[in-house]
């Protein structure tokens, strides 16, 4: 299985995909970690598990039993404005509100993720409570809204 996992990886267009997008997203079971395409320097495979090596030394790990989805993150562009949120991703009360499937993920002004959750239920809220105040990205698939925290 590794080695069809490797072969998968290595047939993707890594270096036209640094251009496009910015992260690399891990599921495993309800678990997903994310690691900035621009700090990937080895994708490996060792004990039943996929190890993402960051050029700083440190390792992403998730087990191959439990991967269920390996993607890739868009920067953010072209977001709608405050006042115009589709109703299936948007701000209540300080808390980001999404009905849907996927990965709900949140990024500071400078591109940093900041906070993600897994959506798989009619309505999830994800609180913004501890984050400084400023201007943050909500993504859902491929609905994003701009908040003003």
């Amino acid at each position: 299985m590794s080695r069809f996992l490797l072969s998968l990886l290595l047939a993707l267009p890594l270096t036209a995909a640094a251009d496009t997008y910015n992260y690399l997203n891990i599921t495993a079971g309800s678990s997903i970690q994310s690691v900035a395409l621009k700090t990937v320097r080895r994708i490996t495979f060792s004990n039943g598990n996929i190890v993402v090596t960051a050029a700083d030394g440190t390792e992403t790990t998730a087990a191959l039993s439990a991967l269920t989805n390996l993607t890739f993150t868009e920067t953010a562009t072209s977001i709608r404005g405050i006042g115009l949120q589709p109703a299936d991703l948007c701000i209540e009360n300080g808390r980001v509100v999404a009905d849907g499937k996927g990965i709900l993920l949140v990024y500071n002004a400078a591109g940093r993720l900041v906070r993600q959750q897994y959506v798989d239920s009619s309505r999830t809220e994800l609180s913004l409570e501890g984050l400084p105040h400023g201007i943050y990205i909500a993504r859902l698939g491929n609905r994003s809204i701009k908040i003003a925290h």
